[in-house]
């Protein structure tokens, strides 16, 4: 009887060392970041510093220049916070409140604008976002 369990064993032992484990599966590699430039909304208000001439377009937008200190962003514009930044307008439709000049509003005025910002995800290379600004609205300055 022991002989037969002796024998047993070895035959286990030699098989286990005949048949080759198996391998395991490789791990599947998570997917590259698409590099791919998608808008998103970009919304700034603050203090007009310098306006550039304003023109009127056919269409009822405005296109020109301003130049704004920035008190209040959302998160996609959040490093322009508390610096001055000068945006470009282009076929934007721009409100003015009561007592604004339409073509040179008065330094000193309260301005919030909207539009979008090109963004990639952060693992993607060396990109330039360009802004796009949609919507301003000029108030009168706080007395």
């Amino acid at each position: 009887m022991k002989l037969i369990a002796v024998l047993g064993a070895v035959a286990l032992v030699v098989a286990a060392l005949v048949v080759p484990a198996q391998a395991k599966p490789p791990k599947p590699t998570p997917p590259k970041p698409k590099c791919i430039a998608h808008a998103v909304s970009y919304e700034v208000s603050g203090t007009l510093s310098t306006a550039g001439a304003l023109t009127a377009n056919s269409d009822g937008t405005f296109s020109g220049s301003l130049t704004v200190y920035v008190t209040k962003t959302n998160d996609h514009a959040k490093a322009d916070k508390r610096m001055t930044r000068s945006y470009t307008l282009s076929n934007a439709h721009v409100s003015f409140s009561h007592g604004v000049s339409t073509t040179a509003p008065a330094a000193g005025s309260r301005v919030s604008l909207h539009g979008t910002i090109t963004t990639e995800p952060k693992k993607c290379g060396a990109f330039t976002p360009t802004i796009t600004i949609t919507k301003a609205g000029l108030h009168s300055a706080k007395k």
